[in-house]
């Protein structure tokens, strides 16, 4: 009986922990990949997506949300320090206007060179635009990738502030697929990355503004 009552004793704290280890398996993506879409009249694209089928998906979005205005925001891309980069804002607009995305209601917001919180960086620099343009905002919306929307959303609303009304639309992977990412190397890597980053974001003291040059958040 001894022997027995061991055994169940030994047993319960591996179940408690295949049964947690399974319900995060079956919930963390969704967690992350959050979709809350507001009324608003601003639609605001993390330009790093510019090269992902999302970006379809980014367009559609502004063709049939009624903004007013579509800001791609984003730093360089390629390797850090490198000169010359090209800046993923830019690349994002250029693409959205191949979707046929009317130039006239496109802002370019490239952000500076950072070698962390690139989410936040990205937050300020739409914020710096925000406040030097006056643009009236009656709500905003955060189109990303994936994973990433949580995070995104947590930090766009630190950067601007409650009194901003700010939405989140978490466009499609295409590298794997999301309803099993426990399936492929590519959702494993992705989805603990963006699980690490957004406990990052929510634990980590990041400061309320970063080093970024005066003039960031001017259009191009």
């Amino acid at each position: 009986m001894r022997t027995f009552l061991y055994r169940q004793r030994f047993r319960l704290p591996w179940l408690v922990a295949l049964v947690a280890l399974l319900v995060f398996v079956l919930t963390i993506h969704d967690f992350l990949a959050i979709s809350q879409p507001i009324v608003g009249n601003i639609l605001v694209v993390e330009a790093w997506i510019y090269n992902s089928s999302a970006i379809k998906e980014a367009a559609s979005e502004f063709t049939r949300g009624h903004y007013e205005w579509l800001i791609t925001v984003g730093g360089p891309i390629g390797e850090d320090g490198l000169p010359n980069q090209e800046s993923s804002a830019v690349l994002a607009a250029i693409k959205l206007r191949e979707l046929g995305v009317d130039k006239s209601r496109i802002v370019e917001l490239p952000v500076p060179d950072v070698t962390s919180h690139r989410t936040y960086a990205s937050a300020l620099t739409l914020r710096n635009w925000l406040t030097r343009s006056k643009t009236e905002i009656i709500g905003i919306n955060i189109f990303t990738l994936g994973a990433h929307a949580r995070k995104s959303l947590l930090l766009f609303r630190r950067a601007l502030g409650p009194e901003t009304n700010i939405g989140v639309i978490a466009g499609t992977e295409d590298d794997y697929d999301q309803s099993r990412w426990w399936l492929s190397a590519r959702g494993i890597y992705v989805t603990m990355r963006k699980t690490l980053g957004y406990l990052y974001a929510v634990f980590w003291p990041i400061p309320e503004s970063l080093s970024l040059p005066y003039n960031s958040g001017n259009p191009t």
